[in-house]
């Protein structure tokens, strides 16, 4: 479980970004909340795997594929 505050860049088509205490991680959504928008600059809690074999083009963070999210 990660617990951080969820933010989105505005790079490339954009992506969103968990930011931890740990880190930064670029999350991947299988399926999108709608209202992910609306959580922006929130404090949430993420359910997910770190995927060491995936790299990205927008540098935004470790990728953590995203499982569940709620808000803390």
């Amino acid at each position: 479980m990660f617990t951080g505050t969820l933010r989105f860049i505005d790079i490339e088509a954009g992506v969103w970004q968990l930011v931890t205490p740990q880190g930064k991680y670029q999350l991947r959504f299988k399926n999108r909340p709608a209202d992910l928008k609306s959580l922006e600059g929130k404090t949430v809690q993420v359910r997910g795997t770190v995927r060491d074999d995936l790299l990205t083009t927008t540098m935004a963070g470790k990728v953590l594929e995203v499982e569940s999210l709620g808000v803390s």
